[in-house]
């Protein structure tokens, strides 16, 4: 995907909170922004879909699906649907949204859904504030989590943006059945994933599941999922990785520190 897009997809969201004067997590209220900028949202059932957007001109209207409880899911919804109407305003006058389009961050994805997500990560996760909030931190999904509640967004979302804006070299990678669907490096990330989208059998990714929700290990060999160390049986990184049953998908957050 093109990086000058990416980077203008993120540069929309802050220039939004810019003009709302919007400096802290809890003024981020995303349905009140929306109805600022002429496309109030309401909640309908839907069918087939978590969220859609009705464009004419300059105005929209946001409809969020009523089932969902979660209000990260909402949230992220609304400003995903709010990125297609500040980036791609000649090309989605009618536009709909499902949950695994919002916890999709393959480039290989239709590339205006993923300048959707990271228009709706930034909004949500403002980089400025979130870079001063994890300065100094150490790379955790506890930490991920606290992010998520201070900003009431999804988990993924909040993983996504947090590797995003570390000065640490991470990773944040989804997988299913033992395939890596995708992946997000670090700004200062130098090594290289493996190029085998097969999962090891001795990742935490494996250990997870439905009845184990989380695992840990600071002694990860380098060798599951980096070019390079084959062999190295005391190259280590660090792996914490979580299981969410409703997508039967993983994320684990690899975080590549001086024990490798």
């Amino acid at each position: 995907m093109n990086q000058a897009r990416k980077t203008i997809a993120a540069l929309k969201a802050r220039e939004l909170l810019k003009e709302l004067n919007i400096l802290e997590p809890d003024e981020i209220e995303v349905d009140l922004i929306a109805a600022y900028k002429n496309a109030p949202v309401r909640y309908e059932p839907l069918k087939g879909m978590d969220g859609r957007i009705v464009r004419e001109g300059d105005a929209a209207i946001i409809t969020v699906n009523s089932a969902i409880t979660y209000e990260g899911q909402k949230r992220f919804v609304i400003a995903h649907e709010l990125g297609h109407f500040f980036l791609h305003p000649k090309t989605r006058q009618l536009e709909s949204v499902n949950q695994e389009q919002t916890t999709n961050w393959s480039d290989r994805q239709e590339i205006e859904e993923y300048e959707a997500n990271l228009f709706a990560a930034e909004l949500l996760m403002p980089s400025d504030m979130l870079g001063q909030m994890i300065k100094g931190q150490q790379p955790s999904f506890d930490l991920i989590d606290s992010l998520q509640k201070d900003f009431r967004t999804t988990l993924t979302a909040t993983a996504v943006q947090f590797v995003l804006n570390t000065k640490e070299e991470c990773a944040i990678v989804a997988s299913s059945g033992r395939q890596r669907l995708w992946f997000i490096l670090s700004p200062g990330f130098s090594f290289f994933m493996q190029a085998d989208s097969y999962i090891h059998g001795l990742s935490c990714a494996t250990e997870v599941g439905p009845n184990k929700r989380a695992a840990r290990s600071s002694k990860v060999e380098a060798d599951y999922w980096l070019e390079g160390y084959r062999g190295q049986h005391k190259a280590y990184i660090t792996e914490d990785a979580r299981y969410f049953p409703a997508l039967n998908r993983s994320l684990s957050l690899l975080w590549i520190h001086d024990m490798i």
